[in-house]
This record gives C-alpha cells, sequence and structure tokens, in this order.
C-alpha cells in the first residue's frame, strides 16, 4: 500500500452534484431578480468553492450582503430538493468498497457544509465506508488544506501517508498545501478530458493507491 488513507473531493468526483446545484444557483438568482448568464460553460465555475463564492466567481456578484442573502436562498432549495439530484459517477461506489475492503482508510474533504456532507453520505448509502466526513462549518470558515489536515490529525497519519482525489485546482492545489498527493480525475467540473496528469476511470484510483 503506497498510501494508508484515501481522502475524496464529493462534487465532481464521487457524485455528479451538478443538477441540483445548478438548480439552487438559478432559484436563488431569479428570487432575487438577478440576471443569469445562459452560457453553460459559465456554470462550471458555479461548482467547487464554497457557495457564496461560486455567486462571486460565476454571476460576478460582489456586494457581501446580497451575497449572504444569495447563499440564503440557495441553501433554502438546496436542503428541499437539490441535494436529492445527483448520482454516482460510474464505478466510483464499487471502488469505495474495494478500497475498504484493502483496509484503507477513507474520508471526504468538501467543500459543503459538514452536516449536509454527512446527510447525503446517509442518503446514498455510502456513510458506512468513510471514517471520516468533513465540511464547512456553518460560518464556512475553512479551506481544503484546513479540511485535510484535520482529517490527518483526527486519522493519526502523516501527510504523506495521505491522498486526496480530486476534480478541481481547488483540491490539488489544497493537496499540495496540506503536504499530500493527489489524484485528479477528469470527469468532474474542473479538469478537462483528457487533460494531462488527470486519470479518466474510477478503476484507476485502485491502481494508483
Amino acid at each position: 500500500m503506497k498510501y494508508k488513507a484515501v481522502f475524496f473531493d464529493f462534487d465532481g468526483t464521487l457524485m455528479d452534484t451538478s443538477i441540483g446545484i445548478f438548480a439552487g444557483g438559478r432559484y436563488a438568482m431569479e428570487k432575487l431578480g438577478l440576471p443569469i448568464d445562459e452560457d453553460h460553460t459559465v456554470w462550471r465555475s458555479f461548482i467547487g468553492p464554497p457557495i457564496g463564492d461560486c455567486f462571486r466567481i460565476t454571476f460576478g456578484v460582489k456586494d457581501d450582503a446580497l451575497i449572504d442573502e444569495l447563499v440564503k436562498q440557495y441553501r433554502i432549495y438546496y436542503e428541499a430538493e437539490g441535494r436529492f439530484k445527483a448520482v454516482f459517477y460510474p464505478g466510483i461506489v464499487e471502488v469505495l468498497k474495494a478500497l475498504k475492503a484493502r483496509g484503507y482508510k477513507l474520508a471526504v474533504a468538501s467543500m459543503k457544509n459538514e452536516d449536509l456532507v454527512v446527510e447525503m453520505c446517509e442518503h446514498f448509502g455510502i456513510a458506512d465506508l468513510f471514517d471520516e466526513m468533513l465540511g464547512l462549518d456553518l460560518a464556512g470558515e475553512a479551506t481544503k488544506e484546513s479540511l485535510l489536515r484535520k482529517g490527518f490529525e483526527r486519522l493519526g497519519l502523516e501527510p504523506g501517508e495521505c491522498v486526496l482525489v480530486g476534480d478541481t485546482p481547488i483540491d490539488s492545489d489544497g493537496a499540495k498545501a496540506a503536504g499530500c498527493d493527489c489524484i485528479k480525475v477528469d470527469w468532474g467540473f474542473g479538469f478537462t478530458k483528457g487533460q494531462p496528469g488527470t486519470i479518466d476511470s474510477a478503476q484507476r484510483i485502485l491502481d494508483l493507491v
């Protein structure tokens, strides 16, 4: 075993959550009467960062009070129905089970709120596969690096004993800052199909750990 623990990002890595997330973003923008860019390529940036930053990056909203209200409306929709509009990427559940059977510690490190990470893992039947499920607190004050470091500490492992699987530069940059390796996947919302240094199937994770 090259590593002792495998961390996974959630959105774009474990599950395609785009339908629910995009619907939540649209709901919030329409609720506050703000214009929506219909260019589908623009929406790619709406997944990955904390939700407040998503509105800043994707739609150029700058007013902090407006961001707070958008986040509030987004969460109303997402917690009611958006979170259930998600599907696993092909082969990912089988890979999780295989890693668990081989003795790896497994963890989620997501920029979603931690309560939501736990709820979604439970709803979709994968909570029992993870030793830790980490996400943002209610204040949203965390980074991918800080989540990983928290995970290392809780699992009693050194950064070099862990690897993060993720789909965006937020993941690879966070892993680098935390001192662990990153397996980049091309099926999510950040790295493009066939981009050098990425993998294109969940099964490849088993080969790399």
